[in-house]
């Protein structure tokens, strides 16, 4: 049952007083897995179109993060302690559903996205339709400079994230979930996914750990 679309007109906008370009409200991150990472990779060229939200840590809910219509969302991932902003979505339409199995609700309900059905592996509540997207790469990591001052905001203030230690991020427990970043931060990574052309590297480096595939908790962990 869908219990809510919230659509465009929805959108929380800022624009100059002149009636200038309006840009977007805010910016998130949302990890994923080694094993996400690769799956979008595989999908081919093709901009990133959809996110889904569930209760659990594995796969997170997007309201109870804050995102809103008209923000950015930018999927990370880590290997060999680097971490990589995959793509950038911009948030079009949020639709709020009763709990559902995620491979079923795509297959029957949304079969546009069925290449994209591992974004889903689990209970499913929100399906949030982009716009803007880019095409996930395995190639963006980012520079010393930008992780270290990686920043996140919320009512409490702002963190750093935690555990970078000579360029490098020891553990990727500070990126696990969706966080909203501050405006510098969001412009860091921004950049960077535009700035940088496609193809430097053909593949995701993989990680010299095998336990590093997996830093998310098992699907059975619920948040709320």
């Amino acid at each position: 049952m869908i219990l809510a679309i919230l659509g465009v007109r929805g959108c929380r906008m800022l624009g100059d007083a002149d009636g200038g370009e309006s840009v977007v409200a805010d910016a998130y991150t949302v990890f994923w897995t080694m094993d996400r990472w690769l799956s979008a990779v595989a999908v081919g060229h093709k901009p990133l179109p959809v996110l889904f939200g569930g209760p659990h840590l594995s796969e997170p809910s997007f309201r109870r993060a804050g995102v809103k219509v008209g923000d950015a969302i930018f999927p990370v991932a880590v290997s060999n302690r680097r971490v990589h902003v995959v793509a950038r979505m911009r948030v079009r339409e949020m639709i709020l559903l009763g709990q559902e199995d995620g491979p079923t609700l795509i297959d029957q309900r949304f079969p546009q996205f069925r290449g994209w059905r591992f974004l889903a592996p689990t209970c499913t509540d929100e399906v949030v339709i982009g716009m803007e997207g880019t095409a996930p790469r395995p190639d963006l990591a980012l520079p010393t400079e930008i992780l270290e001052r990686l920043t996140f905001r919320s009512q409490r203030g702002e963190r750093s994230l935690r555990h970078v230690k000579d360029g490098e991020l020891t553990s990727a427990i500070g990126l696990q979930g969706i966080y909203r970043l501050t405006d510098a931060s969001a412009a860091d990574l921004a950049a960077l996914v535009d700035s940088t052309p496609p193809g430097a590297l053909p593949r995701i480096p993989r990680p010299s750990n095998r336990s590093e595939r997996r830093h998310a908790a098992p699907e059975d962990v619920a948040l709320f």
